[in-house]
């Protein structure tokens, strides 16, 4: 293999444990030789002599030689003094794992008063407290020390061994330490979950790229659909063609709102406002009226109840022509579409669109409104009733559900939720 092809693989992110631990430790005792103590115990690395596993055992008897792990100690004898040296530890970012406390400290304040103090300027500090006396029990220390830090403490009574006081402070070092990888990894995913979203959103602003491109061909449609039916019409009809195309570049105009929101998820969101459910289907239909004439389609209003909603309109015009003509490339040349908005329990209107062709296959039914799903081929995207789905349900709060109908056709059922008229 050549030098060039060789490649170095990339570091693994440093977690605590590829370091070393914090492994400070504070002890507070008003009895110096008795503070002093503690050094000897936790404060060396100390060859230790153990024997063999068994005395059955048939081998040689060989000393085994382990070295016990070094904490840093710091040994001061009164409250005042250890409040100013974890200050100090705070200040240095060098702040203590844990702490060995005796409950009697002479005058001024005891122990487990000491370690409440200490606790408002680190509260991730753990305490071990260490007295002869019976007087503070564990169950008045936590009615003191309170719930929040029920975790943060454990109790050792006098007097105590080697042993007790090294595996005390190996066992309070290691839960502080552990807790801290915790917190490291949890940053770390969240850090990765927070890429992995962004990764999805610039993914999804790729997809709906092409969504945007589909809708604009759609509204130029509609807008080169006017110019043309009416460019030799009145100056009255040719004015209310120039109104449809203006009101067809404000449908575009909120297209690229929509895709200019997902590009910057802090933009303001699809402004909404109460219209009428009619409002905007007879927008589109007039949108769609060059394509209706071209293809011989029929409309019909089968109902048509007035009913208030909290929508974005120029958003549900894009929806109806979406529907409408997907209605279109689904009978061909002559058909008929149906519309109709009712009015249920006062809590939906809901917005019906029939066709009369052949209906949807019902093995992709429940498909056709993913994403990139078309049953047209290169001719189709995929993407309108996806995006279409999307703004009712997502944008507005509502429902679409497609069936076909039991006698011919298609329906598309939009609900979206009612604002009364009263309220």
């Amino acid at each position: 293999m050549s030098h060039a092809a060789k490649k170095t693989a990339p570091p693994a992110p440093r977690l605590l444990t590829d370091i070393s631990w914090n492994r400070r430790v504070l002890v507070v005792d008003d009895e110096k030789e008795i503070a002093n103590s503690y050094s000897q115990v936790l404060g060396t690395k100390t060859p230790v002599t153990t024997a063999p596993r068994s005395s059955r055992s048939t081998a040689p008897a060989t000393a085994v030689i382990a070295t016990r792990e070094h904490f840093e100690i710091t040994v001061c004898y009164n409250a005042v003094e250890a409040l100013t040296i974890v200050r100090q530890s705070i200040q240095n970012d060098k702040p203590f794992a844990m702490g060995f406390f005796d409950v009697r400290l002479g005058e001024g304040m005891d122990g487990i008063e000491l370690v409440k103090e200490i606790h408002k300027l680190d509260p991730k500090m753990n305490a071990v407290f260490v007295t002869a006396y019976q007087d503070r029990n564990v169950d008045t220390i936590h009615q003191f020390l309170g719930t929040e830090m029920a975790d943060r403490w454990d109790y050792l009574n006098k007097p105590f061994s080697e042993g007790e006081i090294l595996q005390k402070a190996r066992n309070t070092v290691a839960i502080w330490n552990l807790r801290l990888e915790k917190e490291i990894r949890d940053a770390q995913m969240e850090e990765l979950h927070q890429k992995v979203c962004e990764g999805e959103r610039l993914s999804s602003v790729a997809v709906v790229s092409r969504g945007v491109a589909h809708e604009f061909g759609n509204i130029l449609m509609q807008i080169t659909g006017q110019a043309e039916l009416h460019r030799d019409d009145s100056p009255e009809k040719m004015q209310k063609a120039l109104d449809s195309i203006l009101s067809a570049s404000d449908v575009a105009v909120n297209i690229l709102s929509r895709f200019k929101a997902m590009g910057n998820p802090s933009q303001e969101k699809i402004k909404k406002e109460f219209i009428m459910a009619n409002d905007p289907l007879d927008s589109a239909l007039q949108f769609m009226e060059y394509q209706l004439r071209q293809t011989n389609t029929k409309t019909c209003r089968i109902k048509n109840e007035k009913v208030q909603v909290h929508a974005c309109s120029t958003s549900l015009i894009q929806v109806f022509i979406n529907i409408t003509i997907n209605a279109i490339h689904a009978m061909g040349d002559g058909g008929q579409i149906d519309y109709s908005i009712s009015n249920i329990d006062n809590k939906w209107a809901e917005i019906t669109i029939r066709d009369y062709g052949p209906g949807i296959p019902t093995n992709i039914i429940d498909r056709i409104t993913e994403a990139f799903f078309t049953t047209k081929g290169t001719k189709g995207t995929g993407l309108g009733l996806a995006i279409s789905k999307e703004i009712i349900e997502v944008e507005h709060g509502g429902e679409l559900k497609i069936a076909n109908n039991p006698h011919k056709g298609a329906e598309f059922i939009l609900r979206l939720p009612i604002d009364n008229l009263e309220g």
